[in-house]
């Protein structure tokens, strides 16, 4: 009982974070919208501030996690990893927008990095670790400077393309801008051009 209620509580509450932002919520909007009273909220969570880190850091460990497993599956394809990145995201668009909005609406998602033990937390994104070594292992000259930018570079590319496809689908009701074959291609050539770059430098 005690872990459905905490679901319940950080899936009320990233809902109400992502619209209103941090310092928009209160903590008696949360448990309302999450049916438990105040004693059980601040029983799972100690302040309003965990409750919030532990959101992102959850969704941000999860995202970590199914990388690397798309990779072990792939026996470290990068392309194919990262295809299969491109159609999670794709399939849990709400839940990346919701964390996405929580980051940018306060300033207290840096605390993410700071306060984390995560692996990922000198890379940046989800996976980044990941992502740097797979990059490496292809380009093993490549400076510190030029991996971060292929990184970046790629996971943004990935991330964006992801959530414009959605959110046209959504206000069209129609496949967006482009099919989702032709995505995956761009998204395979982009690969190619970054490591071409990287070789390159």
């Amino acid at each position: 009982m005690d872990i459905d209620t905490k679901t319940k509580i950080m899936e009320a509450a990233r809902i109400l974070f992502a619209d209103r932002g941090f310092e928009g919520t209160s903590v008696r909007e949360i448990a309302k919208a999450a049916e438990v009273n105040v004693a059980s909220l601040n029983y799972h969570f100690s302040s309003k501030e965990k409750l919030f880190l532990e959101i992102l850091q959850e969704g941000y460990t999860e995202c970590a996690l199914e990388l690397r497993s798309f990779y072990n599956k792939n026996d470290g394809d990068l392309e194919q990893t990262l295809l299969n990145l491109f159609r999670y995201f794709l399939e849990n668009s709400p839940d990346l927008i919701s964390h996405f909005k929580m980051m940018m609406s306060s300033q207290h998602s840096h605390h993410l990095m700071s306060h984390g033990s995560s692996e990922d937390s000198l890379y940046g994104p989800p996976g980044g670790t990941l992502i740097a070594e797979a990059l490496r292992k292809l380009v093993p000259t490549v400076s510190d400077e030029n991996l971060h930018w292929g990184l970046r570079t790629i996971f943004s590319h990935i991330t964006h393309i992801a959530l414009i496809h959605n959110c046209c689908m959504k206000m069209n009701n129609q496949i967006a801008y482009s099919t989702q074959q032709d995505l995956e291609r761009g998204i395979i050539k982009l690969i190619r051009l970054v490591l071409g770059s990287l070789k390159a430098n």
